[in-house]
């Protein structure tokens, strides 16, 4: 151990003895490391974020509809297909159809009118809709669903659009779809998604209205029994899987399609994992290319070492007529090699970290910069300078100490 040290002590000295030429040498090693190690970190943050994002709009939400694209499918799905997949399939919150509608007009307090988007379902649209929570008030009940009662949810920013607060729990707004007007009273304020925030700061946008499917349809004349298209909404994502294929069976049999492919899903964990399929391959291909300069680093740490090994002929002839091993002086430049590329793998860990966290936070998320990512580099990079340094460090070794202390 302590003859390990004693080559460690004679490779820094040499490196800080040629400190520009070592400087210049783990540039190419700097760079790939730093290369990687911020498009790793970045692409983390980026799938941590998308993942926290899909979660939030829905992480548990599955769509479940009918094949069009099947020949003489004929399955509509009914209010009743709501309570009997709450009812018979294990992990779920809920099940609704979502009807939205662009195009109405709701008024605010002082007369003003703004754009709305009317959305319908029952209970469970609060989870089909989003995971955002309700900050004042509460979501409308299964009785108010029931009863057809024009009660709504509305954003906070919806609420500061019509009265200029968000502390309207009780009050009413009229909401105008197709030329019929109807009061709406506010059970609940929603917290806005980021997207809808930002819509709302900048005056694009239309405002966020929720309220009970049976009172949109007879609140505005609309017949609405039959559905291509409801919405499950599992416990959370860890159920998707399983929540999406017992509804499946659930409701193959009760229409008696039982694999005719008629009844098909979709769900966020689904575009989770597409996404995370994509950004895995896309920084797979980038860090191959940022491992172009590693290799360049190499080679450029076998040409330096090379050209020490010329410069220290004579010491390596002395070394040996004093009855230096050809292990050891195997073993110094290999130490010098593996040294250079560690402190430059070092360098380029940092400089990484810091641009990673630089871009992630110019972007609005956080950069993941994991334990086990940094450890590799580090290796791999001392890896590299071991391995490149392999022949400059033999020839070094052989040669002769007759020969050597000739050298001029």
């Amino acid at each position: 151990m302590g003859q390990i040290w004693e080559y460690i002590k004679i490779a820094l000295m040499n490196i800080k003895t040629n400190k520009g030429r070592s400087a210049l040498t783990m540039l190419g090693i700097i760079i790939g490391i730093a290369s990687v190690i911020m498009i790793i970190s970045i692409g983390n943050g980026v799938r941590s974020s998308v993942n926290e994002e899909l979660e939030n709009m829905g992480g548990g939400l599955i769509a479940i509809y009918t094949n069009d694209n099947e020949e003489g499918n004929d399955v509509k799905f009914t209010e009743e297909d709501f309570a009997l997949i709450k009812e018979k399939v294990e992990h779920v919150k809920g099940a609704t159809a979502q009807y939205g509608y662009y195009g109405a007009t709701a008024r605010g307090r002082k007369g003003a009118d703004f754009m709305a988007i009317l959305n319908g379902g029952n209970t469970a649209l609060q989870y089909a809709i989003g995971n955002e929570p309700i900050v004042r008030g509460r979501y409308f009940s299964q009785s108010e669903c029931d009863a057809a009662s024009m009660v709504c949810v509305i954003t906070e920013s919806a609420a500061r659009s019509l009265f200029g607060t968000t502390d309207v729990v009780g009050m009413s707004f009229e909401l105008t779809l197709w030329d019929v007007s109807q009061d709406l009273r506010i059970v609940g304020i929603r917290q806005d998604t980021p997207a809808g925030l930002i819509s709302a700061m900048s005056g694009s946008g239309y405002l966020q209205v929720e309220m009970p499917l049976s009172a949109m349809a007879s609140g505005y004349g609309l017949w609405i029994g039959e559905f291509s298209q409801l919405y499950v909404v599992a416990e959370s994502s860890e159920y998707v899987t399983q929540v999406a294929a017992d509804t499946i069976n659930l409701l193959e049999n009760r229409y008696n399609v039982r694999g005719e492919n008629k009844i098909m899903m979709e769900s966020f964990a689904d575009y989770s994992a597409q996404y995370d399929q994509i950004l895995s391959m896309l920084t797979l291909f980038i860090s191959f290319v940022a491992a172009i300069s590693l290799l360049v680093g190499g080679i450029g740490v076998m040409n330096i070492m090379l050209v020490s090994v010329t410069e220290r002929t004579r010491e390596i002839g002395i070394r040996k007529s004093l009855g230096a091993r050809t292990k050891s002086i195997l073993l110094q430049f290999l130490a010098e090699a593996g040294i250079i590329t560690l402190i430059g793998g070092l360098i380029g860990i940092l400089l990484g970290a810091l641009g990673a966290r630089a871009v992630c936070g110019a972007m609005g998320f956080a950069a993941q910069i994991n334990v086990s990512t940094v450890i590799i580099a580090a290796a791999f990079s001392s890896g590299v300078g071991i391995f490149f340094g392999i022949y400059p460090a033999r020839k070094a070794a052989k040669l002769s100490p007759i020969e050597a202390l000739r050298h001029e």
